[in-house]
């Protein structure tokens, strides 16, 4: 499937997602040169054992890693726990091939979903009336007690987008309070990179997949958050 039908949308509508560690908003960065042990990975394996800490601010479980030894060897597994930052060992689904010798992988948080067709954002504030007695003309006042805010998106890819696997993987676990960082940003003015958007920490809401005989998966979602987003200037 060309590359181009998987951007869409004339390659303007921009949403970039991180899963996020279970009880943690902060921003994830990306994290480069984690490094197994010298026994590098095992097929079947369970557990890596690094040769130093992951770093960074940590990585959420269902996360992909791809790790290559020195000769170009590859394999992609699944964190399924939160590998924190002072981690040395990370619990991954079995692996599906083994990697001798030293390996590394880089940790890349911000993915875009790709197939994007359309987003409108929304912010509400929630307000609670309250009298006030001097003002002749009887107006309340109004009193913001709590923000909110959303994100929808709908788009067309294929199903092996590792962007979209981490919306679906949040969606599906997120009775356990799963959560994804997000960030989105409108259509560049002229001369610019991007435009103005929103970043924060959400939960996934309202997921619905379609997936045809063609193999293109199309999707519906909305990312949910409370309080106020970070506003992003455009760059």
């Amino acid at each position: 499937m060309p590359k181009k039908f998987q951007v869409g949308a004339g390659n303007k509508v921009f949403v970039y997602v991180a899963l996020l560690p279970l009880g943690d908003r902060t921003e994830p960065v990306t994290i480069n040169g984690i490094a197994t042990s010298n026994a590098g990975i095992t097929a079947n394996a369970t557990t890596i054992n690094l040769g130093a800490a992951v770093g960074g601010v940590g990585i959420a479980g269902g996360t992909p890693l791809e790790f290559a030894n020195a000769g170009g060897t590859k394999v992609k597994v699944y964190l399924t726990a939160d590998a924190k930052a002072d981690a040395t060992v990370l619990q991954i689904e079995p692996a599906a091939a083994t990697v001798a010798g030293v390996c590394t992988a880089t940790y890349v948080p911000k993915l875009r979903l790709l197939g994007g067709t359309s987003t409108s954002p929304k912010l509400s504030n929630k307000t609670q009336e309250s009298l006030v007695f001097e003002d002749e003309l009887g107006y309340d006042d109004s009193v913001i007690t709590g923000a909110s805010w959303e994100i929808p998106w709908t788009a067309n890819l294929l199903a092996d987008d590792d962007a979209y696997r981490r919306v679906y993987y949040a969606s599906s676990h997120g009775t356990s309070q799963r959560e994804i960082w997000i960030w989105q940003y409108d259509p560049a003015p002229v001369g610019y990179t991007t435009g103005d958007g929103l970043k924060g920490a959400c939960i996934v809401t309202d997921f619905s997949k379609d997936l045809k005989s063609d193999g293109i998966l199309s999707f519906q979602t909305t990312f949910r958050g409370n309080g106020s987003p970070t506003i992003l200037r455009y760059a």
